[in-house]
């Protein structure tokens, strides 16, 4: 809640004349730094959300063009290449040897390892706050509000409750992408190819 307050919020000050009188009246240099202090992490947030669809959506149209990545030797090797090292990934080298410094190298990896998924679930599902509250914040131009204050101590939600609260943000979108996942893979299967 907390993050997709802030996101939206942003939105706001990118609408703002304020923030367009002092983006003007500062240098270029001090224009970036005050795009990158500000803005930056949630907008490059809300393009990665949109480049996953991107990614999909190109690989499902080369599909359907009977077109597989090695017939596209003129793009180079970008897209033929997965991405298996994602800045992440390489983030998390730094945690990993602070835990191998502080309680050796089996428990490192068995920490490291144990958190892997559940991190990942958390940061997908918190990027997908953002980018969902930067896109209704866009297309409203309004940041509604949204209480973070802490809730009661024995306050209980049902899964319909964070169904209800989730399934045009979260849930809808990651249907919609299974759907085309799960196109792309039928037309691979059906061409023999990819």
């Amino acid at each position: 809640n907390f993050f997709a307050k802030i996101a939206a919020g942003n939105i706001a000050i990118l609408r703002s004349r304020d923030n367009h009188l002092l983006a003007e009246r500062i240098g270029v240099l001090r224009s970036m730094s005050f795009y990158f202090a500000s803005v930056a992490f949630y907008i490059s947030t809300l393009i990665v959300d949109y480049s996953i669809y991107l990614y999909v959506v190109l690989f499902l149209s080369f599909t359907l063009a009977s077109k597989r990545l090695s017939m596209l030797s003129s793009l180079g090797s970008a897209l033929s290449a997965e991405w298996l090292i994602s800045m992440g990934l390489l983030s998390m080298f730094p945690q990993y040897f602070e835990l191998i410094l502080e309680y050796g190298l089996f428990r490192a990896t068995k920490d490291i390892l144990s958190g892997l998924i559940g991190g990942t679930i958390f940061f997908i599902f918190q990027n997908k706050a953002i980018a969902s509250s930067m896109q209704d914040g866009i297309v409203s131009g309004v940041a509604k509000y949204l209480n973070t204050g802490r809730p009661m101590a024995n306050q209980h939600q049902t899964w319909r409750d964070l169904y209800v609260a989730y399934e045009r943000s979260h849930y809808s979108p990651a249907f919609t992408l299974m759907l085309l996942y799960l196109s792309y893979v039928v037309l691979v299967a059906d061409t023999g190819g990819g």
